[in-house]
């Protein structure tokens, strides 16, 4: 009997031992945790790139970005402007050089308007009678001062030739008879160009001075003529002759004969 006493004691020492060292192990760790005292708590870092709800959003990049890529995150590229720009820019708007004309309703007004104040003009080719070489041409530009007319010739003899406006725009004839008188609407007397009007035919141009070689230029402005109308020369003839306009015989200053005749036309202007 007293063997199986003694046998039995031992197993029951045994898990005595075994329960009061668990129960001293659970005393020891602080209530919550499963550490033991002065053991510090492992806190995981975040992760940044996770989302709610454990989705993986991607690794995090470690660099840093810049504040203008944060500024025009989403804009398109052509709106990233450089901020020290001054002025508003669409981002669209092809560079023009300083040189490069721009629409302007006001310059094509004012083209317009020079169009429609340009000078009338007349022309008249002149060309010799029977038996004579004098040719040229004769220009006429109505201006605020008058008409104003440029006369070019040549093949004249050396020296001074009288030059008109006579009534009629025909040079034919030998002589260029069909051109009639000189033009003289206010029935005044025959005179110089320079002479008041009252004094002297309106065609009165005075003479053309040929060089040695024959060649004459004559430029005047006449106040009382016009391109047309009842003062105007179109339609009507220039005519060269063949002496110096003496000024004072009547009436057609002694100028001689008709050496050259020409019908004057109007043109465009330009």
């Amino acid at each position: 009997m007293h063997d199986r006493k003694e046998a039995g004691r031992g197993p029951r020492i045994a898990l005595s031992l075994i329960g009061a060292a668990m129960l001293a192990g659970l005393a020891a760790c602080e209530p919550g945790t499963d550490r033991t005292p002065g053991q510090e708590r492992d806190v995981p870092e975040p992760d940044v790139g996770a989302a709610p709800g454990g989705v993986d959003l991607g690794a995090r990049s470690m660099e840093t970005p810049r504040a203008d890529q944060t500024r025009f995150a989403g804009q398109p590229a052509r709106d990233r402007a450089d901020p020290s720009q001054t002025g508003p820019s669409t981002g669209d708007e092809p560079e023009r050089g300083d040189d490069e004309p721009s629409a302007d309703p006001a310059g094509d007004s004012d083209r317009t308007a020079a169009l429609q104040s340009s000078p009338v003009q007349a022309h008249a080719v002149i060309e010799p009678t029977e038996g004579n070489d004098a040719r040229g041409e004769a220009t006429f530009v109505e201006t605020d001062e008058g008409l104003e007319i440029d006369v070019t010739m040549t093949g004249l003899a050396p020296g001074e030739h009288g030059i008109h406006v006579h009534e009629n725009g025909d040079c034919s004839g030998p002589g260029a008879e069909a051109a009639g008188d000189h033009f003289n609407p206010d029935g005044t007397p025959h005179g110089a160009p320079s002479d008041a009007p009252s004094e002297r035919h309106a065609g009165d141009l005075g003479n053309l001075s040929a060089d040695s070689d024959g060649n004459a230029d004559l430029m005047l402005t006449m106040p009382d003529l016009t391109i047309e109308g009842d003062r105007g020369v179109v339609g009507r003839a220039i005519v060269v002759h063949s002496d110096e306009d003496d000024f004072m015989t009547q009436p057609s200053g002694d100028s001689g004969d008709r050496v050259a005749c020409g019908v004057i036309e109007a043109r465009a202007a330009g």
